[in-house]
């Protein structure tokens, strides 16, 4: 309580003191009589709340979902509980259908003189909480307000597309409330665009969808596709609020919601216990009630307006993949307007390999569009389309191409090469054949190269569960693991098994897997690597071994300049003493042999060691070269030539070395 007085009385101090100046006073001070006025920062306070003092904050969506939880409580109204068990009736009250609104609200007779759009209305409670909220409250004001304004970029374009397709035009507002026209819109569910296409949906009505366009996200072409969609649900319900739920909720839903309760009543269906999702049942009345608005704006008050001004262009067709850049010059716009036309472009630059390829430019520049790109030539031209197989990594497309890996990403916009499949289309520069195989076995020595403690020219190691297993009828083949690979991903590019791609390399079934594995498949002996845009490796630049085998193990050391040798102790020796003997260290020794670092060998205990052959071969065996003993130096340096393609084979028993007197 004492702080809480202090708090008060500081705070009386602060706001209630009047302007005074030092001395003796002819009366003594007073207080303002109207309460504290404060000098605020306005700009300050508006970057605090993200908005304008007296603005409402927030995005359409979320302003809009708050009012809806505030309005239409889900059913049960507690998320913790399943509303399947809540208090369930026989027969659900049947829906009461009007004719007038103020049937329902007599207080708002005003409702009864509102022009209806080319939607059918069904007058509901919840379609004139909805208007009352676009007109009253402030969050609805800021919502239609901002969408009013939106539509005017693609209103024109919609309504022709509709009123060509004999639709209700008025299914304009259906993308006023998926995405406020804006075609970047992307849901946590994966729907993109002025319409909200799910990838499969859209794939289903033709929406292009790969690395370089998305055309879920072009005006146009997404406006098509859905007059399409709009004519098939309608088809298949035969009215108007049950199709736009359906467009809400799924048309796979709605027909199992209508054969569970045996109606085809939208409105009757919303009254059942489970019957239509909740997000469903407000999606009808939601849609109507801005269509309402949109043909009565005086009456709520919009009248007054200003739209942004409707999108307009010219098509043209680019010989070749072009950057928007070059496009905005060629046009004589900026880059922004020429993205904003063109939303469906991925990657600042029209596909690789398509000829023709359409873009729109602002209206009016196509006459001089074709002059300026050939006077463009130099910043456009020079470059080839080239698709990537699997299991070929970013680097050696770079290397084919005599380009930097950098400037290969920069040109193709890629951020991650995890993004990156057996498929896509690169843009790459134009290079002579001659140069492309020269550079090809650059990048073919540069893979081989790529393995553990490898230089160029060695063979690659490839660790198996079993070097000598077969299958009947195929072919054993490798595939070299690239960023982005995953077990299925592999197996489907192979059209085998997951299983068969596990068992085959002895995985882990929940396990990734990791950039410069190698996994080995058995296909059938016709197999064409080159129908299924796959990059194999080349079998006889392998050293194919079995994993964790004599001949596995003697191979890798080689690789690192050193030798496994087995050492017999003569008697007691400290695994410690060992190790420095050897320029190695008693961790390492110890977990090599997988025993205890503080060992001590009895005599005749055989363990292995790793002595130094070739201290120039890596940097591990340069370091421990130099760690090792000068005695036993002379003594092991070049303890057996190097293996050579013409020997018989990996060394598979370990040099033995005996255990010196101490």
């Amino acid at each position: 309580m004492r702080a809480l007085a202090i708090v008060a009385l500081s705070a009386t101090a602060v706001y209630a003191q009047p302007s005074v100046t030092a001395g003796p006073q002819s009366a003594p001070p007073t207080a303002a009589t109207n309460g504290p006025t404060l000098a605020q920062d306005a700009d300050a306070r508006r970057i605090i709340r993200g908005c304008a003092v007296g603005e409402v904050c927030g995005r359409p969506s979320d302003l809009l979902r708050e009012f809806e939880v505030e309005a239409f409580p889900p059913p049960g109204g507690n998320p913790w509980i399943d509303e399947r068990v809540a208090t369930s009736k026989l027969e659900a009250p049947r829906f009461k259908k009007v004719t007038r609104p103020s049937e329902l609200r007599p207080d708002q007779k005003w409702l009864d003189k509102l022009e209806m759009p080319d939607l059918p209305v069904t007058w509901t409670p919840r379609l004139i909480e909805y208007l009352l909220f676009y007109k009253d409250d402030p969050r609805g004001r800021s919502i239609m307000a901002a969408w009013l304004e939106a539509q005017g970029r693609y209103r024109e374009m919609i309504v022709a597309t509709l009123r060509k397709a004999k639709l209700p035009t008025d299914l304009l507002y259906v993308s006023m409330i998926e995405s406020s026209y804006d075609t970047d819109t992307l849901s946590s569910a994966g729907a993109l665009g002025l319409w909200q296409f799910m990838r499969d949906g859209g794939r289903i009505y033709g929406l292009r969808q790969d690395r370089w366009v998305d055309e879920r996200k072009d005006p146009l072409r997404s406006t098509m596709a859905v007059v399409d969609y709009w004519a098939d649900l309608y088809q298949r319900f035969g009215d108007w609020a049950t199709a736009m739920a359906a467009y809400n909720a799924g048309y796979g839903a709605m027909l199992r919601s209508i054969a569970r309760y045996n109606t085809n009543d939208y409105y009757q269906l919303c009254e059942y216990e489970n019957g239509l999702p909740w997000e469903a049942c407000l999606y009808s009345p939601k849609v109507l009630a801005t269509a309402i608005v949109g043909h009565n704006r005086a009456v709520f008050g919009f009248d007054k307006i200003k739209e942004d001004k409707p999108e307009v262009w010219d098509e043209v067709a680019v010989p070749t993949s072009i950057p928007v850049s070059v496009i905005a010059r060629a046009s004589g716009a900026t880059e922004a307007d020429i993205k904003r036309m063109n939303p469906q472009l991925r990657r600042d630059r029209t596909p690789p390999g398509e000829a023709g390829y359409v873009v729109r430019v602002p209206r009016g520049a196509k006459a001089d569009f074709q002059r300026r790109l050939v006077d463009l030539q130099t910043d456009w031209d020079g470059y080839d389309a080239y698709v990537m197989a699997h299991g070929e990594r970013l680097e050696d497309v770079a290397t084919t191409y005599g380009i930097s890996l950098n400037a290969l990403r920069k040109l193709n916009g890629i951020g991650r090469e995890s993004e990156l499949e057996g498929g896509c289309v690169l843009v790459v520069p134009r290079i002579t054949a001659e140069a492309r195989e020269k550079n090809k076995a650059k990048a073919k020595a540069k893979l081989m190269a790529s393995g553990v403690d490898h230089k160029e020219g060695d063979t690659l190691i490839v660790p198996v569960p079993d070097k000598d297993f077969e299958i009947a009828g195929k072919r054993r083949v490798f595939y070299r693991v690239v960023s982005g690979d995953s077990v299925t991903s592999v197996a489907k590019a192979f059209d085998v098994k997951v299983r068969e791609m596990i068992a085959w390399n002895g995985l882990d079934d929940d396990a990734k897997i990791h950039p410069r594995m190698v996994l080995v498949a058995y296909v059938d002996a016709d197999f064409d690597a080159e129908k299924h845009d796959i990059a194999l490796l080349d079998e006889t630049q392998l050293e194919v071994v079995t994993r964790g085998s004599d001949a596995h193990l003697d191979l890798a050391e080689e690789r690192t300049g050193r030798v496994r040798t087995e050492y017999i102790s003569k008697g007691d020796e400290k695994l410690d003493a060992v190790a420095k003997r050897f320029g190695m260290g008693s961790h390492d020794l110890a977990r090599i042999n997988r025993i205890s670092y503080n060992t001590v060998l009895a005599k005749g205990q055989k363990i292995i060691v790793y002595q130094v052959a070739d201290p120039s071969r890596s940097e591990r065996a340069e370091e421990q070269w130099k760690k090792t003993p000068k005695a036993r130096r002379d003594k092991t340096a070049k303890t057996r030539p190097p293996r050579t393609s013409e020997s018989d084979g990996p060394v598979t028993r370990p040099t033995q070395l005996e255990g010196e007197e101490r």
